[in-house]
């Protein structure tokens, strides 16, 4: 198993914006003096933490260094018409030979791809990812 860190500079204020915006609730929490708050998305999980949990470059959120990417089955339009409406940071959709896709940032500048695969050869990448990954 493995997750992702994403260091944001508002624990609570991203707790709720990821449950209002995006609708995940995190299935763990601490709350003690090393707070976190994790997620699964389609069995990828991801780590909320403050900086303060950062071994180097303490002080730094949203670096844009990474990027996670989200594989959906919904219409990556519909996605982004939703988290524009709500507010939030999108790029326009682009589209490869075998995926749809779009990036979208958090309140941090923490990064996310919404993809869908368009074409049959994607989709079997996907799902032999997904077996490998199961």
């Amino acid at each position: 198993m493995a997750a992702d860190s994403l260091y944001v500079s508002d624990l609570d204020a991203s707790v709720a914006w990821y449950r209002d915006v995006l609708g995940l609730e995190p299935i763990f929490e601490g709350k003690d003096k090393h707070p976190f708050a994790t997620y699964n998305v389609g069995g990828f999980l991801f780590v909320l933490e403050p900086p303060r949990a950062l071994w180097q470059g303490a002080g730094r959120t949203g670096s844009g260094a990474a990027t996670i990417n989200l594989v959906t089955d919904r219409s990556p339009a519909e996605i982004l018409d939703e988290l524009r409406a709500a507010g939030v940071d999108c790029s326009d959709i682009v589209d490869s030979p075998g995926f749809s896709s779009f990036l979208f940032k958090d309140p941090d500048g923490n990064r996310f791809y919404i993809t869908r695969p368009v074409t049959a050869a994607a989709a079997a990448e996907v799902e032999t990812a997904a077996q490998i990954t199961g």
